[in-house]
């Protein structure tokens, strides 16, 4: 009876080039990580574009709660 197993070498991974010329900070530890790369090669945090800066959230509860005040006052 055969057994299920993954052949690692089916797999084709597509070999990622990286431009070290032009860096940019990561948003997260702050070091160096090409512009290009969608995963810090120091902290390992993934996605640059995915991520909201905190001011950003803090920005839209503050939005939020302002409305709310202004909701209970006008009633």
């Amino acid at each position: 009876m055969p057994e299920d197993h993954f052949d690692f070498q089916q797999i084709d991974e597509k070999n990622e080039k990286l431009n070290f010329d032009k860096l940019t900070p990561c948003p997260n530890c702050k070091k160096p990580i090409p512009e290009d790369s969608t995963m810090c090669l120091y902290c390992g945090e993934e996605g640059k574009e995915g991520k909201k800066p905190t001011w950003f959230i803090w920005t839209a509860i503050l939005v939020i709660v302002i409305f709310g005040i202004f909701i209970l006052l006008s009633t």
